[in-house]
């Protein structure tokens, strides 16, 4: 039997990894994530690189196809958000080799409709790493680690450190990990379970919510 080829292992070759390996993600209505926290993703339409998501419940957000740039429309009870980019995050693409980008980040919020917007601005900094293999309740992936640490555009301090696990192989991240620096805390979601298209029923991505919420997670990396 012929052995596969890693995606490390390819680079390490110099090979050029498929498209699909190297690429910005590519996502479809219909496909659907749930962590193992309980929480699920739901792809509900594609606008171009704005991918429309929600979950099991009527809050809604808009994400970039690129999984480093952070939420960019959102609202849920009676909260809502906006944010434009300064910059250009897809440069960290393609995965062929470690690569890094910075960016800035201008949020608006309120807190009802009625209510003025409140502004604030963070500097992003995001380099990926090698690929490494990553277990997580959904499976093992082969994964390129992404580290985006979001600083002060004051203070120049860093906030907080968002790190991602993408396995290609699936399109997604596979593991979250969320440092406060302000807070001393780390908090980390591995998914549990993916589904796409007619099977990503309601009432499916309640039962695998309920199942991950209930079964002991672990990573090994």
């Amino acid at each position: 039997m012929r052995a596969r080829l890693t995606l490390a292992s390819a680079l390490l070759l110099g090979l050029a990894p498929a498209p699909a390996l190297a690429s910005l993600p590519s996502y479809q209505p219909g496909d659907s994530y749930v962590w193992d926290d309980g929480r699920v993703e739901r792809v509900v339409r594609v606008e171009g690189e704005r991918i429309h998501w929600g979950g099991l419940g009527s809050g809604t957000y808009v994400r970039h196809r690129n999984i480093v740039v952070p939420i960019l429309q959102w609202s849920a009870r009676g909260e809502e958000g906006r944010r434009r980019i300064h910059g250009d995050p897809d440069r960290l693409w393609p995965l062929d080799r470690p690569r890094s980008v910075r960016f800035r980040v201008v949020t608006e919020s309120r807190s009802r409709p009625d209510r003025p917007w409140v502004r604030s601005t963070a500097l992003w900094r995001c380099e990926t790493g090698r690929p490494a293999w990553v277990d997580v309740p959904a499976g093992r992936f082969e994964a390129v680690p992404i580290r985006c640490d979001r600083y002060s555009a004051t203070t120049m301090r860093p906030i907080e450190r968002i790190s991602l696990d993408y396995a290609p192989e699936l399109g997604h991240p596979v593991r979250r990990s969320l440092t406060s620096y302000g807070r001393a805390t780390t908090r980390t979601t591995l998914l549990a379970a993916t589904l796409h298209g007619p099977k990503a029923t309601p009432e499916r991505l309640r039962a695998l919510a309920r199942k991950a919420r209930r079964t002991p997670s672990r990573a090994n990396t």
